[in-house]
């Protein structure tokens, strides 16, 4: 059985990647503290669930998850340096590499472009009748004529469905 504390650790992370993708579509913006924050509840879960290795729900490799951070992270740095991200979701990359660890970055980026492709599509659908006069409708509105797309939403959606589906 998992460790309580580990257990407590990866759903207080689960709760900052809301977060992240939360502040993400409200402003634009994913704050330096909500990275750091779910660096050190990787860093927590890692070290506890050290201890029971064998029924970790993410098993951790803190070679795996640190190149698997390194390497997410580069490549948010360098498509910010050609504007095409935000230096917010830059910076998410890291956490989020951290947590799929290196054997799973090929199944993450499936699941971000699944979950990019679906976003592009969704922008340009016209809303169902009634949610334009709602705040959602109205910010995907706001979204889709500043054409300044929430990546944050999109990492987090394809992070969640990658751990939903390895992890049972």
């Amino acid at each position: 059985m998992m460790s309580v504390l580990a257990a407590l650790f990866l759903a207080a992370a689960g709760l900052c990647f809301l977060y992240a993708a939360l502040t993400d579509f409200v402003s634009w913006k994913i704050h330096n503290h909500t990275v750091v924050a779910l660096i050190v509840l990787f860093v927590l879960y890692a070290a506890t669930a050290a201890s029971n290795p064998d029924n970790m729900l993410l098993p951790v490799s803190w070679l795996g998850a640190m190149g698997a951070g390194a390497l997410l992270f580069l490549t948010g740095f360098l498509l910010w340096q050609f504007k095409l991200l935000g230096a917010g979701d830059a910076k998410l990359m890291f956490p989020v590499g951290l947590f799929i660890g290196w054997n799973n970055l090929m199944a993450y980026a499936i699941f971000l472009i699944g979950f990019a492709l679906l976003a592009t599509l969704l922008l340009r659908m016209p809303l169902p009748y009634g949610l334009s006069n709602t705040w959602p409708g109205m910010r995907l509105d706001e979204i889709r004529k500043t054409g300044k797309v929430p990546y944050g939403v999109i990492m987090v959606a394809a992070l969640f469905a990658l751990l939903s589906v390895n992890y049972k």
